[in-house]
């Protein structure tokens, strides 16, 4: 496996020659984590050298796409250039459904580099009862400020309920103080909360019964992906996407 890495209008591309199996696999998970720890604006996978992806390896790219090696979950990740059979194997996996896949580089810098000026706004929170209606105004303001709610109030009325449930969540479990954030890139609505419980949580199916314990099954109804990951400097991030 060769791996060559260029920088094109700002975007970090990385190429791969050869095949991507049980033998190379290990190189490339690393070698995407370490760069996507230096927050890239983007960072874009040229695949096209790529002759053969073993079906076992094929989820290392929606694997890193979800490592906590940025301390945020926001930097562009983008594939391109795969030949037909490496393009039907990531399309069986759905990893198109969380990873784009472009025609070739310039197409995948196109897009990155056509988005909007990167914006991000951050609101600190104390584990009260009341912290979930601060984050509904915030959110509902920060959304409009960025005209999201434009044509339409949809994206900003989804972004609002998702990040209700997962500031809840952090108050009912976590009991630390929590950090709500936005991150808009591009076509992308990135809301993450970061408490500092280290404890993990996991999607369950809610019981029809039940008064609560419907939040992160709501996340995965609404958001197009959603991932809980482990924060460096302790606790945690839970973390959705929108597309607008």
């Amino acid at each position: 496996m060769e791996i060559q890495h260029s920088d094109q209008d700002g975007c970090l591309v990385v190429g791969f020659t050869g095949s991507i199996d049980l033998f190379s696999v290990t190189q490339v998970r690393k070698t995407l984590l370490k760069d996507l720890s230096n927050e890239p604006y983007a960072l874009i996978c040229d695949l096209s050298g790529v002759q053969n992806l073993d079906p076992v390896c094929a989820t290392v790219f929606s694997t890193v796409a979800n490592h906590p090696a940025s301390r945020w979950p926001a930097t562009a990740f983008l594939l391109c250039g795969a030949q037909p059979p490496v393009a039907e194997i990531l399309g069986r996996l759905q990893v198109p459904h969380f990873l784009q896949l472009y025609a070739d580089v310039d197409e995948a810098v196109d897009q990155a580099v056509a988005r909007p000026p990167y914006l991000r706004e951050e609101l600190r929170l104390a584990p009260t009862p009341t912290a979930s209606a601060a984050a509904r105004t915030f959110v509902r303001e920060t959304c409009r400020y960025w005209q999201l709610a434009l044509p339409d109030a949809t994206v900003m009325e989804r972004a609002v309920l998702l990040a209700n449930e997962l500031v809840t969540n952090a108050v009912v479990h976590a009991g630390t103080d929590i950090r709500l954030r936005l991150e808009l890139r591009g076509d992308r609505l990135h809301i993450a909360v970061r408490d500092d419980n280290p404890r993990l949580l996991r999607l369950v199916v809610p019981d029809s019964q039940a008064e609560g314990g419907r939040g992160l099954w709501l996340v995965e109804q609404l958001a197009r992906a959603w991932g809980v990951n482990p924060h460096p400097e302790g606790g945690k991030i839970v973390w959705c996407v929108l597309s607008l």
